[in-house]
């Protein structure tokens, strides 16, 4: 009996070491992405001409390129994780039990569930974002938005911005930590930093942009991780990048 026992904990702790080296390199690999989207906005490689306004062929290179690092990065998912990793990006799980986190006041109820939290939670992100992006970008500015394209185009780049930022910063860490059997708060804490210091440089930017995005990310994750579904990271993401490039294609 103690021999088996002895078994088990030796096959979980080398689990365990096995563990830590794709979830090293999803981490190396992820780091990595963040100084490239910070240098594929400012270089613009891939040129793009199908609109007068320089702003929207700018913006259109960028969201193609980033889509593109996005399938490449579902792809090294796969080879670390197969399909059980990829099960995250299922968009119809929308519900599942909360785990209670008191010091950021979340106490769920006995009857409340992800369909309750997910959609409070994304009308009081977004309203915040809303507050914060108008005193750091929109306040003082001649506010004026082409209604075409410009109008259109607005949902169009908050989904491929969301999604191919879903897929870098938070799916990546949730489907390698799951499959690899470490804890949940591992997968929360990588995608709080790396999405926060991303955003220093971003949109809201500064300590205040840290802080949020470091939240968001944090909270995006524990979605992912409770509903095992990619639905309310990628509205939430989705909602917030709609009040920012809303505010950035004004004036």
């Amino acid at each position: 009996m103690d021999k088996r026992l002895n078994s088990g904990g030796e096959k979980r702790l080398n689990s365990k070491r096995v563990g830590t080296i794709p979830i090293l390199l999803i981490t190396l690999v992820v780091i990595a992405c963040a100084p490239l989207l910070l240098w594929l906005r400012s270089a613009a490689p891939l040129a793009v001409d199908l609109f007068q306004n320089e702003r929207y062929n700018l913006e259109t290179g960028y969201q193609i390129t980033v889509l593109a690092l996005a399938v490449l990065m579902i792809g090294l998912v796969y080879a670390l994780t197969g399909r059980e990793g990829l099960a995250y990006l299922n968009l119809n799980r929308r519900d599942g039990a909360i785990r209670p986190e008191p010091w950021i006041g979340i106490k769920p109820k006995q009857a409340e569930s992800w369909r309750h939290l997910g959609l409070n939670f994304a009308v009081v992100i977004t309203l915040v974002t809303a507050i914060v992006i108008y005193f750091q970008v929109v306040h003082g500015k001649i506010v004026s938005l082409e209604l075409f394209p410009g109008l259109l185009l607005i949902p169009v780049f908050a989904l491929a911005n969301a999604f191919s930022e879903e897929i870098l910063f938070r799916f990546t860490f949730v489907a390698v930590v799951s499959r690899y059997g470490f804890s949940s708060y591992l997968a929360q804490g990588l995608g709080a930093a790396v999405f926060g210091i991303v955003h220093y440089f971003g949109n809201p930017g500064g300590i205040v942009g840290v802080l949020m995005a470091a939240f968001i990310g944090w909270f995006l994750v524990k979605s992912m991780l409770e509903t095992r579904g990619f639905f309310w990271a990628l509205l939430i993401h989705f909602l917030q990048d709609v009040v920012i490039f809303s505010a950035l294609f004004v004036g």
